[in-house]
């Protein structure tokens, strides 16, 4: 099975400011499987034509828009994006942490659309 791969929906917006590059849109996830350690997120973030900068991503802030109860979380020294879950033994009323999952978890219907703000440092 192919593993996941994500890319940037069409549409998206640009706010070029003094210091900084936004870009705020929708990443849709494709593939069949979660591959270990996440899925890779900022090379497809600094391959968006607005994305002029020699200093890589300075954050990017995931929310899902279909409300699936997973949480979408960017890591910024792999660059890649971590998909966490309530784990097995813990419930939403306890303190275990979330944790990723695991590999090779089929991700049929799971980040169909997740929003992204990201800033890019501009260059001088």
């Amino acid at each position: 099975m192919a593993n996941a791969v994500v890319t940037v929906s069409a549409g998206y917006l640009v706010d070029n400011t003094q210091k900084l590059v936004q870009i705020h849109g929708a990443l849709v996830i494709s593939g069949a499987t979660y591959p270990v350690g996440g899925i890779p997120l900022d090379s497809v973030l600094l391959a968006l034509p607005e994305a002029t900068t020699n200093s890589g991503v300075a954050y990017c802030i995931l929310t899902d828009d279909t409300g699936s109860g997973y949480v979408f979380q960017r890591i910024p020294s792999t660059g890649t994006m971590m998909i966490l879950q309530v784990p097995p033994s813990g419930s939403l009323t306890t303190a275990a942490p979330l944790q990723q999952l695991p590999s090779s978890t089929s991700l049929q219907g799971i980040g169909t659309r997740i929003h992204f703000d990201v800033a890019f440092k501009r260059n001088a």
